[in-house]
């Protein structure tokens, strides 16, 4: 795979994920990644919030993916190991998630950012 292709496939997917997290946030604190002991209308308000919060960071990292897609090979490699990294700084804190009984990740989302962390690795050291 082309790095240029990655990048572009990234950059969808994390527009498309934060666009999807910003319009469900809501749904998303209130429909099951908490146990129900922890939903107040508080935490409630406060899990939007920072889902919002989060949604927005996933779109930044799309575009910042989609407008360096033109770059020439070398360069691009190394944004896509920037981006392995965090991705798995990100999985790192989504274990941790998962060993705490009271929250629960969506599966799918975890299998896409896994996705996205094999691709940008494996894009970022294969040979020409």
């Amino acid at each position: 795979m082309s790095p240029q292709l990655v990048l572009t496939v990234i950059g969808a997917v994390n527009v498309l994920m934060g666009v999807a997290i910003y319009i469900g946030a809501e749904n998303i604190v209130t429909g099951g990644a908490f146990v129900d002991s922890l939903i107040t209308p508080e935490s409630i308000k406060i899990g939007v919030y920072m889902h919002e919060a989060l949604a927005a960071s996933m779109i930044a990292i799309g575009f910042v993916a989609l407008l360096n897609r033109e770059m020439e090979t070398a360069p691009a490699k190394k944004l896509l190991f920037g981006m392995g990294v965090a991705y798995v700084i990100n999985l790192a804190s989504i274990a941790l998630h998962i060993l705490n009984p009271e929250v629960n990740p969506p599966l799918p989302a975890v299998l896409i950012v896994l996705i996205m962390a094999g691709a940008a690795f494996y894009t970022s050291t294969a040979s020409e």
